[in-house]
């Protein structure tokens, strides 16, 4: 029997593996997992929460890939053939960059890899895997089959659950819309049931991009998908667009269902900000005031996760202390305060190349600061290193201990919730604890003004 290995890389030290609650499993290999052959012993390794055995055994190395990890990666993809075993690539990174990949990989696939993965596998058996494989349709998810849960062996504070893709909103900073697709695809809701009342962990994070969806088909099937998820008797958390406070009964259901927290990207308090971010669901009449949108979540007993950009050529200097102090007035229970960074397949990565503006351009070693908390491009308002002095600044005020408890304590009078109590304290102080011990990021040191040169990471 053949062992095929699937590598999710990591930083040891880095933002998401010193936060637990953001160490969620990979669900992407979990599900390539299940569309592997019977005849295959596979066997998962996330970096994220456990150590890689270099010397290990296997037949097929598989490796996925997000930017500011492209570097680890390549380094591993490197490492396994040297040892003579073919790699194969894939993620939204290398699906942007196939030709970078294949310096380092015999094979990319681009896309959502399940449709297309027996494919690469038969080849693979008979000596004809081919260096490109690319998914042209997005896939019918449908039925879509549940991910290998049993080969994850890490701990993990949360199992993940997907039951949507796509995104029509279409932001400049994000590059979900062009990898998953401008339209929102759904499971069926009884597969979905079945796969989450498997899970034996009481705790659950749903990664679809909006859990509502937007438009009126979607509402409808959010409020299904909600009441249904009563049967299932677990605590979950969730991403979505602020239209959902338009919505009473749909926050209603969901905190009936066992919703203790929702990850909202707010983006800016500015709305010449959200319109230069191309944000429109945010400018409308029922989500545009923000204080009356968190409160009407916080009213329900849910936890808000609020996520907040900086760096838009839109904000001025004191945009970082006025968010803060927004934050702080309406007891925004976790925050994720970052600066914006263009990543490859967003149309803001487009942007700042055509304008000349990006710092960092020796890739692929530069990929590991573009990790949206690194500046990497030459901001209007800010210097590389005022912008990232007013980012700890910020987390120093929102995120250190004392802080982070009293603000701890007011999500667990609020929600009644060990979960999502865990995850406010958490995201809040071993975010702020990580980035202050961080050293200072290479664009934001004295006189970082022009393009670096670095040694390149060795092609095997």
């Amino acid at each position: 029997m053949k062992t095929i290995l699937l590598i999710n890389p990591a930083f040891k030290g880095s933002l998401h593996s010193n936060i637990k609650v953001l160490a969620i499993p990979p669900l992407n290999l979990a599900m390539i997992a299940s569309y592997t052959p019977d005849h295959y012993d596979i066997q998962i390794v996330d970096e994220g929460v456990e150590d890689l055995d270099l010397d290990i055994s296997a037949d097929l190395v598989g490796i996925t890939c997000m930017t500011p990890l492209a570097p680890r990666a390549y380094e591993l993809a490197a490492h396994f053939r040297k040892r003579g075993i073919p790699v194969v690539m894939g993620g939204i990174h290398v699906s942007y960059m196939p030709e970078e990949a294949l310096r380092y990989a015999d094979t990319v696939v681009i896309g959502e890899a399940e449709g297309i993965w027996p494919q690469v596998l038969e080849d693979f058996e008979n000596g004809r895997m081919q260096k490109l494989y690319k998914v042209c349709d997005q896939p019918d998810i449908n039925d879509l089959k549940a991910p290998r849960r049993d080969l994850l062996r890490g701990k993990y504070f949360v199992e993940t659950v997907q039951t949507g893709r796509g995104c029509p909103i279409n932001c400049n900073f994000c590059s979900v819309t062009a990898f998953n697709g401008p339209r929102y695809r759904l499971r069926d809701i009884d597969n979905v049931i079945e796969e989450i009342k498997a899970i034996k962990s009481k705790r659950i994070f749903i990664v679809d991009d909006n859990i509502v969806g937007s438009g009126n088909k979607f509402i409808r099937r959010a409020r299904e998908l909600f009441s249904r998820l009563k049967e299932c008797n677990k605590e979950w958390g969730a991403q979505t667009c602020l239209n959902i406070v338009e919505h009473d009964d749909l926050l209603k259901s969901a905190r009936d269902s066992g919703c203790r927290g929702l990850l909202i990207g707010f983006e800016s308090i500015d709305a010449g900000s959200l319109n230069a971010m191309h944000k429109p669901v945010n400018l409308r009449p029922n989500t545009k005031n923000f204080s009356d949108a968190i409160k009407k979540i916080h009213d329900h007993g849910i936890a808000i996760v609020g996520c907040f950009i900086f760096g838009a050529d839109t904000q001025d200097k004191d945009v970082f202390q006025r968010t803060v102090d927004f934050a702080l007035e309406n007891n925004i229970d976790a925050i994720q305060m970052t600066l914006e960074t263009p990543l490859p397949g967003t149309a803001f990565y487009r942007q700042m190349v055509e304008e000349n503006r990006l710092l960092l351009t020796n890739y692929p070693n530069d990929w590991r600061h573009y990790n949206i908390f690194e500046p990497v491009f030459q901001m209007k308002s800010f210097t590389p290193r005022e912008a990232y002095e007013n980012l700890l600044e910020a987390y120093s005020q929102m995120s250190s201990f004392g802080t982070s408890f009293k603000r701890g304590i007011k999500t667990f009078l609020n929600t009644r919730s060990l979960f999502s109590t865990g995850i406010a304290f958490s995201w809040n102080y071993h975010a702020y604890k990580t980035i202050r011990h961080t050293p200072t990021p290479l664009a934001a040191r004295e006189g970082m003004q022009m393009k670096t040169v670095r040694t390149p990471i060795p092609v095997r």
